[in-house]
């Protein structure tokens, strides 16, 4: 992979990383649940709400690593190549999803 398209990925997760970070720092905030005792129902859709949230927060977290991991690919030299078969990726799905770590071939085996 040339050295142009490397530094549009990086800067791709880098931005990807950034955006992911603030969302993740946004709901690490737990809700006020406040005090009503008597509206069980209220606190049920809070708590829903929370787990949802959670869920969310969770995936983020998720995919923050992920780019984590292909940045560290990326210092390491080995940036783009599958991780079962060995061959390279396609720029194509790095520009779709740039922390990929498979190619085409074996992301449709997973399936």
């Amino acid at each position: 992979m040339d050295k142009q398209n490397l530094e549009k990925l990086k800067d791709k997760l880098e931005e990807e990383k950034a955006t992911l970070g603030k969302e993740v720092a946004e709901l690490k905030v737990v809700p006020d649940f406040g005090s009503d005792v008597d509206a069980s129902d209220e606190e049920t859709d809070e708590s829903q709400a929370y787990g949802n949230q959670l869920s969310i927060m969770q995936t983020f977290k998720e995919r923050l690593a992920d780019i984590e991991f292909a940045l560290n690919k990326m210092e390491k030299g080995t940036y783009g190549v599958c991780e079962k078969c060995g061959k390279e990726i396609s720029l194509e799905v790095l520009e779709a999803s740039p922390e990929s770590r498979l190619c085409q071939t074996d992301k449709k085996k997973e399936k």
